[in-house]
């Protein structure tokens, strides 16, 4: 009993809780690579037609995201750098390429003042895998828009382009900057004599709809890179001494320059446990996120609270209940 009511403290304290996120993912970098067909680059080439990238882009024809925001493969992909086409002394230049993945999807590009709409991406075939939390978006097949090939034709003086010629295939590896979580548990480890002190003081600790000291995660999101952000768990825990009996549910735990974990009390939301992140030890595996070694310490208002409750002088700012290990799956 004991142990389960220190296991849900720490489990709320570790969880950083807020809202849950949708599952649109905001993106921090990665890349997308355009890969001309080898038939499309040889008849450019024959027609003395060179594309060549406009830096920063980096990796041959492959430039680097900037923003943008994907759920799987949908949403929008904002670039830096991009491309020059250059022929007989002439050159026409493409920049700040956005990649919008949705039912009809495009890229358009800066040319001169004016934002046009250079290629359609056809979806249909596009593979969405995952590489840890990085989203890769392979098999997408571009084709010129009439706008464009209207504009290289007039920059060269030709009539090689023509609306709907296929190019080749876009690929996108895409960093993001947080994401939003599914599922997973929170278990807690519970620190040597904490059991014991509150079973000598008679108090009773059991988990609200669980039977285990693992609280469920509900929803929430974290940074992709520091893991500040917030988790939400269902269930909760009920501290019990004779006739008097305290709730505490929903928590929720914000990670940020100062962890804590808040429970709703009475109706009341507040803050139960801080977090002490100094030994945490963070690591990923496909998409599950762990989080391990945060200790669980009592805030002054919840010893005082407690203290209150239980007729007691027992429980104390900063007494150590434990330690957490988060392990959340992201969307």
């Amino acid at each position: 009993m004991t142990r389960n009511l220190v296991a849900a403290a720490t489990a709320l304290s570790l969880l950083a809780a807020a809202p849950a996120a949708h599952a649109q993912n905001p993106l921090a970098s990665g890349t997308t690579t355009l890969k001309l067909d080898r038939g499309i680059a040889r008849v450019l080439a024959d027609n003395g037609v060179r594309v060549a990238p406009v830096k920063p882009a980096r990796g041959g024809v492959s430039f680097p995201i900037t923003g943008g925001s994907l759920d799987g493969a949908r949403g929008t992909i904002e670039h830096s750098g991009g491309l020059r086409f250059s022929a007989g002394g002439k050159s026409l230049t493409a920049r700040s390429f956005t990649v919008k993945l949705a039912r009809q999807a495009t890229l358009t590009a800066r040319v001169g003042s004016a934002r046009v709409t250079l290629l359609e991406l056809d979806t249909s075939k596009a593979r969405v895998t995952r590489a840890g939390l990085d989203t890769r978006i392979s098999r997408v097949r571009v084709a010129l828009t009439g706008a464009a090939a209207k504009a290289l034709n007039a920059t060269f003086s030709t009539h090689l382009f023509r609306a709907g010629l296929e190019l080749g295939s876009v690929t996108v590896r895409a960093t993001p900057e947080s994401v939003a979580l599914a599922s997973g548990t929170t278990s807690v480890t519970l620190a040597a004599g904490a059991g014991a002190a509150l079973q000598s003081l008679g108090i009773a600790a059991a988990p609200i709809g669980s039977d285990a000291l693992a609280f469920p995660i509900t929803g929430g999101r974290v940074d992709a890179k520091t893991y500040a952000g917030s988790i939400e768990h269902s269930g909760g825990i009920a501290l019990t001494r004779g006739a008097t009996r305290v709730e505490l549910t929903d928590f929720t735990i914000g990670i940020d320059d100062t962890p804590e974990l808040t429970a709703l009390v009475g109706g009341a939301r507040v803050p139960i446990l801080t977090v002490d992140l100094a030994a945490l030890k963070a690591s990923v595996k496909g998409r599950q996120i762990t989080l391990a070694g945060a200790a669980l310490k009592l805030t002054g208002a919840a010893a005082a609270a407690l203290n209150q409750a239980f007729a007691t002088t027992a429980f104390t700012e900063g007494l150590l209940l434990g330690t957490a290990t988060v392990q959340a799956t992201a969307e």
